[in-house]
């Protein structure tokens, strides 16, 4: 049995100034495609894709000039989200209707052609269809080989720019499971901290130098916030990009070197991190911190760089973990001394307490496997070098 990877290439379009107002159009009136069908569905109160389709596409057709291929594209992705809002609101949830002011428009192989090899892409426009350059990282071109689903097309009104973003597949060989399990824990002081059950390993990817950073670019932004002046705004602008790629790209290296860590066939077990900064209490000086560093966009570099290596990625409720002894399992809040020793009441067993806590998270794992609680699952498909697919920094490890 094979196992199916994919990966969503970010690509930048380079269309000329004509062709940049063809898209815009395109995306307008996408946009008027996109909320009339959510509009229609939630008054009548249905995502039935068949009755939307009767109740909208002539209309928008009349209206519009999109070609066929679009409208019923705009109608799926509307379908998608009247579904989950009308579920909210049958389940007494806060929910309203659907809308949105910049949609992604979602092509498909009937709709789009792309040729990586020569940087060149066909998309359906409200113009027919046309031809677009685009930039093809050295680093993407490990895919040419891949077979090309489908594409969402998004517009970054900030940044003024196109951004392609093609989903791509492929079969492998599925890898055969063995006995290997490291847990990983996130925390403050240390961004990281990896560790096998019997310890032989023990890595830990210190915080400090990049916590410093983080404060240079706070101390900055916080003195052009002040100016206000248009060179400021500009600034601020540039440098927001600039602090998104650096965290971007630390998470990358954290993640790259977590997966090495494993051999093929093993599993990682992550903390759930739902609820986590309620959990965590940290004083004023750190919640700046515990709240601006992405943690679950490291979480997710480390599921597709995992998933390409054949190695399992699971995830474990990490409450108690770091008041818990990993030697005798004793709990107990009074059993971490401070943010980084940890001395356990009971045996007086001591410890670093994020080296204690990411012990904690793959023994828990473990004990649940022998309770039959949990299968080990496997990693999910995530894009190439960034977090979402309408966001993204491009950079690569």
């Amino acid at each position: 049995m094979n196992m199916k990877l994919q990966r969503t290439l970010k690509l930048v379009l380079k269309p000329t100034e004509e062709q940049k107002q063809t898209l815009l159009e395109t995306i307008e009136q996408y946009k008027f495609a996109y909320n009339y069908t959510c509009k229609v569905g939630w008054s009548a109160k249905t995502w039935n894709g068949i009755e939307l389709h009767k109740l909208t596409y002539y209309t928008v057709r009349e209206k519009t000039s999109l070609p066929s291929q679009l409208v019923i594209s705009a109608r799926v992705v509307a379908t998608e989200s009247l579904k989950s809002a009308i579920k909210r609101k049958k389940k007494g949830l806060k929910s309203k209707c659907p809308q949105s002011n910049n949609p992604a428009i979602r092509y498909d192989r009937r709709s789009y052609t792309v040729w990586l090899e020569r940087e060149e892409v066909s998309l359906a426009t409200v113009k027919g269809r046309q031809k677009f350059k685009v930039k093809v990282p050295d680093y993407f071109k490990q895919y040419l080989d891949w077979r090309v689903t489908s594409a969402n097309l998004k517009y970054d009104k900030r940044l003024k720019k196109f951004f392609l973003n093609i989903t791509c597949e492929k079969e492998f060989p599925d890898v055969e499971p063995v006995n290997y399990f490291v847990g990983v824990d996130l925390g403050l002081r240390n961004l990281a901290v990896v560790s096998t059950p019997d310890g032989k390993i023990n890595k830990f990817f210190d915080g400090g130098h990049i916590r410093a950073v983080s404060e240079r670019y706070f101390a900055l932004r916080k003195r052009l916030q002040s100016k206000g002046t248009p060179s400021a705004k500009r600034h601020l602008k540039t440098l927001s990009q600039k602090e998104k790629r650096f965290r971007t790209a630390i998470n990358h290296r954290i993640a790259k070197e977590i997966v090495s860590l494993v051999p093929a066939g093993g599993v990682i077990v992550l903390e759930k991190l739902k609820g986590i900064r309620k959990r965590i209490k940290v004083n004023k000086q750190n919640r700046r911190w515990i709240h601006s560093w992405n943690f679950a966009q490291l979480q997710q570099f480390i599921e597709y760089k995992a998933q390409a290596k054949g190695i399992r990625v699971v995830y474990v409720d990490a409450r108690y973990t770091s008041q818990k002894c990993s030697r005798c399992g004793h709990i107990s809040r009074s059993n971490r001394i401070d943010q980084s020793h940890f001395v356990c009441k009971h045996c007086s067993y001591s410890l670093n307490a994020d080296l204690n806590a990411s012990r904690n998270i793959v023994k828990n794992y473990l004990a649940s496997l022998q309770r039959g609680e949990v299968g080990t699952g496997s990693g999910i498909s995530l894009p190439v070098g960034r977090c979402q697919p309408s966001q993204c920094s491009g950079a690569t490890w």
